[in-house]
């Protein structure tokens, strides 16, 4: 290996012990970068500089070649399945939170509280519009200051979906892909974090995985306000006695009625009652007939990526962003 590669060969290897691979470290530098950048000490400075915000890295512990690296002192809290060691996700958890603080820094000022009631909210939608949907929480979310991204690439285990607090501050990150009727519902959920207040300290909220059955408080509640923020009480939807059977037609056109009554968005109730009575593939039959988008990443990184100021990022940190999310205009 030639020497000009050497200083960016072991910062690769650093990286790699903390659990990011060398491929995914470089596919975060700039377009411009080339390794042979950082024979120059400026140059290996830079990249240590890079990585350090991109992954929420202690800027010190990548310069001091005796240190193994350590992600920024935070509050960290992480909601996993039970065979999910905070290890494995640990390196996709501060990536993530690094790129969260990239895109904090697009909505300067105060933000807008999230109201406590998931009622409160919902009343606060519905005076807008016809259903709390993913394009209504999007909107409102950007009118508070709060970005919301979708990142489906991470360098270890993928979560569902995070919250970060940054100077008081929240952004939110969504990992898991699936039909936008998914994606609201993650969406809620991790507004219900936020709106519960369980994240009262700058740092970051994981999870790894929504359970509805979980013991644990902090999910309970955050499902308990995302059912009730999306439907305006706690409602588990099935079929009537006599319909347990329905087929996708049949679900596609209860749930339009249904939805259109109670000023719920159809998409969800299909997927509620997919998941509740176990019937997926007839969910998903279900979810096709309404038409529209059928990514719900895509959805959030459209309307994230249409609806910020981008002279306010660099040129690299708006390279980043794009890198990250896997937008393409």
């Amino acid at each position: 290996m030639a020497a000009t590669e050497k200083p960016m060969r072991d910062l690769y290897q650093k990286l790699s012990a903390a659990g990011i691979p060398s491929g995914f470290a470089k596919k975060t530098l700039p377009s411009w970068w080339e390794d042979e950048v950082a024979i120059e000490p400026a140059g290996l400075q830079q990249a240590q500089i890079y990585f350090a915000r991109t992954f929420n890295i202690e800027l010190r512990s990548l310069v001091d070649e005796c240190q193994p690296i350590r992600f920024r002192v935070i509050s960290r809290k992480y909601k996993l399945s039970k065979d999910v060691t905070e290890e494995s996700v640990a390196a996709s958890a501060n990536y993530v939170t690094g790129i969260a603080r990239v895109a904090l820094a697009l909505c300067p000022g105060t933000q807008k509280a999230v109201p406590t009631s998931a009622v409160e909210f919902r009343n606060l939608i519905l005076e807008k519009h016809a259903c709390v949907s993913l394009a209504a929480l999007l909107e409102w979310c950007h009118g508070a200051g709060i970005p919301v991204l979708h990142i489906a690439d991470v360098p270890g285990k993928k979560m569902t979906g995070l919250v970060v607090r940054d100077k008081g501050r929240y952004a939110i990150v969504l990992s898991k892909k699936g039909h936008p009727a998914h994606i609201l519902f993650h969406l809620a959920h991790e507004i219900g974090h936020i709106g519960s207040g369980h994240l009262i300290d700058d740092g970051f909220f994981a999870d790894e995985k929504i359970d509805s059955t979980s013991r644990d408080k902090d999910e309970q509640e955050a499902d308990h306000y995302a059912v009730c923020l999306l439907n305006g009480a706690n409602l588990r939807y099935a079929a009537n006695k006599g319909r347990q059977n329905l087929n996708a037609q049949a679900l596609y056109l209860a749930a339009l009625a249904k939805g259109e009554k109670n000023h719920v968005d159809p998409g969800h109730i299909i997927a509620n009652y997919g998941f509740n009575q176990e019937r997926f593939s007839v969910a998903n039959l279900a979810l096709k007939r309404l038409g529209g988008p059928t990514q719900g990443g895509s959805v959030i990184n459209q309307y994230f990526f249409s609806s910020i100021p981008p002279n306010l990022l660099s040129g690299d940190q708006l390279e980043l962003l794009k890198a990250a999310t896997g937008f393409l205009e």
